[in-house]
């Protein structure tokens, strides 16, 4: 009878062999914080650039009254927060549906083989990907 050899999710968990599921977590943390981040700032900078370049392009359409006594400015800035809140808790339940469980399985591996979990990379070094 042969033993396998040592290898990813082969015996226990140590700092060079970490289990499969915690080398998965650790390369799917940053794409999930990076997509969510994406979404994020595409909805809050579309909403904001049309904002903005309507009031730049037609700037008296904003003091039109079409609601009442509300000008359509701020008709638009009120719609403008509600994007910006909807899209605040979208982000904050996409991160604890989908990293913190990555988080926490990364945290209890560090926790058993005794090691500090890993730290984030500085800013310049994400910035050079290649």
């Amino acid at each position: 009878m042969s033993v396998p050899p040592p290898g990813p999710g082969n015996g226990p968990p140590s700092q060079d062999r970490p289990h499969d599921a915690v080398a998965s977590a650790l390369q799917r943390l940053p794409r999930t914080l990076s997509g969510a981040r994406r979404r994020f700032l595409a909805v809050n900078g579309t909403a904001f650039l049309l904002t903005a370049s309507l009031s730049a392009t037609a700037g008296e359409l904003f003091a039109t009254r079409p609601v009442g006594t509300l000008p359509l400015g701020v008709v638009l800035g009120t719609l403008q927060l509600a994007v910006l809140l909807f899209t605040s808790w979208w982000y904050d339940r996409t991160l604890r549906r989908h990293a913190d469980p990555l988080v926490g399985l990364i945290r209890r591996h560090a926790e058993l083989v005794g090691t500090a979990p890993p730290q984030p990379a500085p800013a310049e070094a994400l910035g050079r990907r290649r």
